[in-house]
């Protein structure tokens, strides 16, 4: 009768094991997978979605894998540098001006990032970037 438990506990602890390797992977992934160039494509806040207005029209985020980064929004460009923090899904970009701000990843697929700016007049707007071919 100990014969199912063991297979039980084998099966339960060769599932954590392989759930863990793919999170692992999928952090990784996802590093490099920020490493593009992305443009502002809309906004979604209440159930709504909303395009750029129009000094936003041309807004990008550029993450080099040296973790510095390039932004142009309102027609301002910026820089600085920039770490992802798998644990709490979060970018962190400091600009060059000392400044930082926390991007809260919602989705990062191959050609799209969605992420919520940790700001008080940003913290319910989802900002939808797609990635820019090269």
């Amino acid at each position: 009768m100990n014969t199912p438990r063991h297979i039980l506990g084998f099966l339960l602890l060769t599932g954590l094991s392989l759930f863990s390797q793919n999170r692992l992977n999928a952090q990784e992934f996802s590093k490099s997978g920020l490493t593009k160039s992305w443009r502002l494509e809309k906004y979604y806040e209440e159930g709504e979605y909303y395009p750029p207005e129009k000094n936003e029209v041309k807004d990008y985020f550029q993450f080099n894998p040296d973790m510095t980064f390039t932004a142009l929004m309102e027609g301002e460009l910026f820089k600085g540098t920039w770490m992802l923090n798998t644990n709490g899904a979060y970018i962190e970009i400091k600009y060059s001006t000392g400044e930082l701000d926390k991007l809260r990843i919602k989705w990062l697929g191959e050609h799209s990032l969605v992420v919520i700016f940790d700001a008080d007049y940003y913290r319910y707007t989802e900002v939808h970037y797609l990635s820019i071919k090269p």
